[in-house]
């Protein structure tokens, strides 16, 4: 990961993302995640770009350990 790619700093996190699970997924949600992590998007255009419906995006982003943004 570049530095400053993310809306988030690694090292910050509880968590580490889980980048093996991300690397799994199709990669219509993967961009989309991607795009949300950035910060391009939030995480109702994500879950839209995704195909998924909003609850089930954001199963994925949490199963991800990927940070919810505030508003």
């Amino acid at each position: 990961m570049k530095l400053g790619l993310y809306w988030f700093k690694e090292e910050d996190l509880l968590e580490p993302i889980d980048w093996d699970y991300i690397a799994r997924l199709p990669v219509r949600v993967k961009v989309a995640l991607d795009a949300y992590m950035r910060g391009e998007v939030s995480l109702g255009k994500a879950a839209e770009i995704s195909g998924l419906s909003f609850v089930e995006f954001d199963q994925i982003r949490a199963r991800a350990k990927v940070p919810v943004r505030a508003p």
